[in-house]
């Protein structure tokens, strides 16, 4: 049985971006804890919005694929999931600051 050359194999397409993701935080931001919370926060409702609009377009028919709409589900869970952990972890904090004996 003849194995085909990998060179009949056609070239991929190059993936674009979502969108242009801001750099990462910098160690001392000048927002400190309460910025970099607020970042979190609005890239969260950027991912959102971007995750409704290719969920739209899909629906309406100008989506060109599946994988970009999918990307963008995908990014915008995956920033919830950031932030839900983000709260559950300062909950336990607090809880075991307030469990201290002074």
């Amino acid at each position: 049985m003849p194995i085909d050359p990998i060179s009949t194999l056609g070239s991929l397409g190059r993936l674009q971006p979502l969108a242009d993701a801001p750099p990462a935080a910098a160690a001392t931001p000048a927002g400190g804890f309460a910025g970099i919370l607020n970042g979190l926060i609005g890239q969260n409702t950027q991912a959102n919005a971007a995750a409704d609009a290719a969920i739209a377009g899909l629906a309406d028919g100008s989506a060109q694929d599946l994988h970009t709409v999918t990307l963008a589900v995908a990014q915008a869970d995956l920033s919830f999931r950031l932030i839900l952990e983000l709260r559950n972890r300062l909950a336990e904090a607090f809880q075991e600051v307030t469990r201290m004996q002074v």
